[in-house]
């Protein structure tokens, strides 16, 4: 600390020197000294490509020098000139276009090779299930410890190595565009985290029932803020919040995308799921870096032997001729009431689940403590019920989520061929050979039986599987049950209408696959609330016949999904009380009839120009807002701007400080009171620290003046009658406290200096006529945390994220009730009202 007094010293001397009438250096050494000590202090900035060319140059001189090859310099020079060349002719290409190259091919790579090690993962598992033929209790131990270890490794991932990779990530990622930025959620750490859970959720297979598109949004997200920052410092420009927006929604298309190859579907589906408001000119940066994603993932398919050539995901062998006729569209109507109502269904009881978990104190205590065992006995409960030789060999326990999609799919119509079939040559669903369908087969119950189980087993082992604190998507296992719901449907209408539906004289074969199709873009997409899991389940299977019948599916089943419930994201982030706006409902008018004025809090609590520091220090202990807006005063309050809370904390503080009242203490006292008053303190040396620091002088009188206070509350005159020097004593002391009193109301008499605080000069306003819609749109947009309300640029009042959540939610249900009787196009009063009935009166009669 002394450090500062000897350079403020050195500071003055050096400006001394500067002065005209001030004698330059004697000798050329001193002249030569100051000349490098300036250049030193004032250095031009250099160019950051020039300053690494430079130390590429240093570093390879002294590799040079010391082996000796000199020659080596002229190689090291071409080399740095022609990276500076590549950065040029990069950043006048566009560094944008490359950095979406990178984040497509690295996230399908990282997908496929995921695919990779799952599929062997669960191979593994089913070789060592049959190597154990004959002993049921082997099978069992091996089928659920291999499920419990997994899980466990999940759980502790999540718990130990970033605590933000459990769950899907698209929740939190929503309330991140929305403006809120979340603790380490774009880390590298919980890239990892999540890498590695997603491994093991996958590798549980449909046992567990948990996809991977939510961990690959996540995942991608996060790859896609740090190539973010490395372009940035490569570009040598400066990170602004709306590039790293884009860099997100680019990073959510890739996320679906390489999951599904669907580049089209996957923008949509990541635009739709995670923002609110989307700007038309980011829709190429989503495209490209999906359409790099996709094809990187078919070509490393056809590398590795997977595939022929760059096909779809699910191929599919449907005729293409009448695939359906138009009374038929009644039927897909159907399916998608069916679809609607059960999503909601399940939506109410997963929202529910979590509530009970979230506000029950016990369970919520347990669920924090023991995340991992939680998670295996939940793992242990799944693989007993799916173990092959239990209720697994009713619902397919052996297929994957891959190969459930492609049974489902599968153009052949299972009654059919099931009746073909004696209950004699039925396979039995533990055989690992044969087509997947044979998988549903069974010789004591029937193919429609064995869906019917599916659907309700699954539908609750799912409940209890998002139950768990891990990293796990949940689009994937809510597309595949809509798929077998669609199934068991198609199947059905497939026994009613088995001579197929007759049109015109023709008889039009029922598709049970394009009701799977039907099911599961209407069904994902109720949950999900989106319509672009249409175009998805397109992409998917290749398949366009069936655009109509499917687009009629989903949005009947969306419209009664989002008139009942909120979204499956939208309910997570309700149960977690993160800052997100609620939707408004469509097709109804309510929003537009509802204005500012109506729920805008009018309880203004605001700084003026004449405020004093009193009333800062009042103001600051009655609100907890952390802005607080500045009038011109109290008559006028006409807005000038907005002070953020810390900065007044700040302002007070440094008004009220240890060190301006000590030196008040000495200037009012002489030099035998300053004596005294440095004995009262017990601290001698206190004034030889006074010139060392601020933070030092302030904090070792507060110490002093601690222990005076303890002291005075400790010995209430601890015996007057016992000394002489004790009455002096205390006078001292309350001379001492009336001097801080005095000098303290002085202090906070003064007026609030506006110089001092850090204003913004031009808050978000709304007027009092905006109406609900308005505001909504707005603070989405703009990711706004409060707007005040302004007439004519008076303060009026003020609306907050808590306010319009509330009205919102109000409309929604029907029950807001407006405040204000008049609005723009009224007039105010009844007085207004009879003067101008009286003007029109008058010019009537004129």
């Amino acid at each position: 600390m002394v450090l500062g007094g000897c350079h403020r010293g050195g500071a003055k001397e050096w400006k001394r020197g500067l002065e005209p009438h001030s004698q330059p250096p004697k000798s050329p050494a001193e002249k030569r000294l100051l000349e490098e000590a300036f250049g030193k202090i004032f250095t031009e900035p250099e160019p950051r490509g020039l300053r690494c060319a430079r130390g590429l140059l240093r570093g390879l001189k002294r590799v040079c020098v010391s082996e000796g090859v000199l020659a080596g310099t002229t190689g090291a020079l071409f080399f740095a000139a022609l990276g500076l060349s590549v950065r040029s002719q990069i950043l006048k290409f566009g560094e944008d276009w490359v950095f979406l190259f990178l984040l497509g091919i690295s996230m399908a790579t990282l997908s496929f090779g995921l695919d990779v090690v799952v599929s062997k993962c669960q191979q593994a598992n089913l070789w060592v299930y049959d190597e154990l033929v004959g002993s049921h209790y082997l099978q069992y131990f091996s089928w659920t410890s291999y499920h419990v270890s997994l899980m466990v490794v999940s759980a502790a991932a999540a718990k130990y190595i970033s605590p933000q990779a459990a769950g899907s990530g698209i929740p939190e990622l929503k309330v991140a565009l929305r403006g809120v930025m979340l603790h380490e959620f774009f880390t590298v750490r919980t890239f990892v985290a999540k890498l590695v859970g997603v491994i093991c959720t996958l590798a549980g297979g449909s046992t567990i029932f948990l996809g991977k598109v939510g961990p690959f949004v996540h995942m991608a997200t996060i790859l896609a803020t740090q190539l973010g920052k490395v372009m940035v410092w490569f570009a040598g420009s400066r990170e602004n919040p709306a590039r790293k927006y884009e860099l997100l929604i680019a990073g959510a298309a890739v996320g679906v995308a390489c999951c599904f190859v669907a580049p089209v579907g996957g923008v949509l589906f990541g635009v739709e799921a995670t923002g609110t408001h989307f700007a038309v000119r980011d829709y190429w940066r989503g495209f490209f870096a999906a359409t790099c994603a996709a094809l990187t993932f078919r070509l490393l398919a056809v590398l590795y032997n997977t595939e022929e050539t760059v096909a779809v995901l699910f191929r599919t062998s449907w005729r293409v001729e009448f695939p359906y006729d138009l009374p038929e569209l009644l039927s897909y109507a159907i399916l998608g009431i069916l679809c609607g109502v059960l999503c909601c269904v399940f939506l109410f009881c997963h929202r529910n689940i979590l509530m009970v978990i979230q506000n029950w104190p016990k369970i919520n205590r347990f669920m924090v403590n023991n995340k991992i065992v939680y998670s295996g006995a939940v793992t242990l409960l799944l693989a007993s019920l799916t173990f092959p030789h239990a209720l697994g060999q009713y619902i397919g326990a052996r297929l994957s989520m891959k190969q459930l999609l492609e049974t489902f799919f599968n153009n052949m119509t299972w009654g059919l061929e099931e009746a073909f079939l004696g209950n004699a040559t039925r396979q039995h669903p533990n055989a690992s050979d044969g087509d997947g369908w044979l998988q549903w087969t069974h010789p004591d119950v029937s193919m429609l039986e064995m869906l019917s189980i599916f659907l309700v087993a699954k539908f609750l082992m799912l409940l209890v599987a998002t139950t768990m604190i891990v990293p796990a998507g949940y689009f994937l296992p809510v597309f595949v049950y809509g798929a077998g719901l669609g199934r068991l449907y198609g199947e059905v209408m497939a026994k009613i209408f088995p001579d197929g539906i007759i049109s015109d004289g023709i008889h039009i074969q029922i598709t049970p696959a394009g009701y799977a199709l039907a099911g599961a873009a209407a069904y994902s997409g109720a949950v999900t609330q989106t319509i672009s899991t249409a175009l998805l389940t397109f992409e998917l299977t290749g398949q366009m016949s069936h655009i109509l019948p499917v687009l009629v599916a989903v949005l009947i089943a969306n419209a009664i999904s989002q008139r009942a419930q909120p979204s499956f994201f939208d309910g997570i982030i309700l149960v977690k009380k993160l800052p997100f706006l609620p939707k408004l409902s469509l097709g109804k008018s309510g929003g537009h009839d509802i204005y500012a004025e109506d729920f805008m809090v009018t309880n203004l609590k605001y700084l003026t120009r004449e405020s004093k520091f009193k009333d800062l220090r009042t103001l600051l202990k009655v609100s907890s807002l952390k802005e607080f807006p500045l009038v011109d005063s109290e008559e006028s309050r006409v807005l000038l701007g907005s002070v953020k809370r810390k900065c007044l904390s700040d302002l007070l503080l440094d008004q009220l400080s240890a060190e301006k009242r000590f030196q008040y203490m000495l200037s009012q006292s002489d030099g035998a009171a300053r004596t005294q008053e440095l004995e009262l303190g017990g601290h001698e040396e206190k004034s030889e620290k006074f010139e060392t620091s601020k933070e030092t002088r302030g904090s070792s009188f507060d110490a002093a003046e601690t222990s005076l206070t303890k002291d005075v509350e400790e010995e209430p005159l601890r015996s007057a009658a016992g000394s002489g020097d004790h009455p002096s004593e205390r006078e001292k002391r309350m001379r001492y406290y009336n001097m801080v009193e005095a000098w303290e109301c002085q202090q906070l008499q003064e007026t609030v200096r506006l110089d001092a605080l850090t204003l913004d000069p031009a808050p978000y306003r709304l007027l009092e006529e905006e109406t609900l819609y308005q505001c909504y749109n707005l603070f989405n947009l703009l990711g706004l945390h409060i707007a005040y309300v302004t007439n004519m640029g008076r303060l009026v009042g003020v609306v907050g994220l808590k306010e319009l959540k509330s009205a919102v939610e109000g409309c929604v249900k029907g029950t807001f009730t407006s405040r204000a009787r008049w609005h723009s196009s009224r007039p105010a009063d009844d007085q207004e009202l009879k003067s101008l009935e009286e003007a029109k009166r008058g010019s009537s009669l004129a």
